[in-house]
């Protein structure tokens, strides 16, 4: 299913702001998903814009072990995605076919990223900055306090 891809060596990851060129430039919106390429005409015809990232590789996580297996995304080829605008934010989804069986013995999962000839006019695509990740500070454990008769009780039960 493409669970990470690199765009410029920087890593891109669901769930984040990732590049991509539409028929108007570049732009940037979340990868929010995926979409089958078996029923990419539904996307279209629920206003789905096709899009090109410009990937320089693409990993696909292991079903069998978790772990990540890279390749490269060849030379004049693309991601195929689709921008979703049935949301009130604009969702980038990238576009999986099924795994030939050499692809399922080698990465050890049952979709791929679709990978094609751009169909939009080549563009510099610019990075967002990356926003830190800001770790979160541990939550104060409660106080557990007895009931104060109880608490009382128990000083003076001798």
């Amino acid at each position: 299913m493409c669970a990470v891809f690199k765009v410029q060596g920087i890593t891109c990851r669901p769930g984040r702001e990732v590049p991509a060129i539409g028929p108007n430039g570049p732009i940037h919106r979340v990868w929010a998903g995926f979409a089958r390429s078996e029923i990419l005409n539904w996307w279209i015809q629920r206003g789905g814009i096709l899009l090109d990232i410009p990937a320089e590789e693409f990993a696909e996580r292991s079903d069998r072990t978790g772990e990540l297996a890279w390749d490269a995304v060849p030379t004049g080829l693309v991601i195929r995605a689709i921008l979703d605008r049935q949301t009130e934010h604009e969702l980038i989804k990238i576009v999986t076919r099924e795994s030939a069986p050499a692809e399922i013995e080698r990465f050890e999962h049952n979709r791929m990223p679709v990978l094609e000839k751009p169909i939009h006019a080549a563009a510099t695509v610019t990075l967002p900055v990356p926003t830190p990740e800001k770790p979160t500070p541990p939550k104060p454990s409660p106080k557990k306090t007895a009931p104060a008769g109880l608490v009382q009780e128990m000083l003076f039960d001798f």
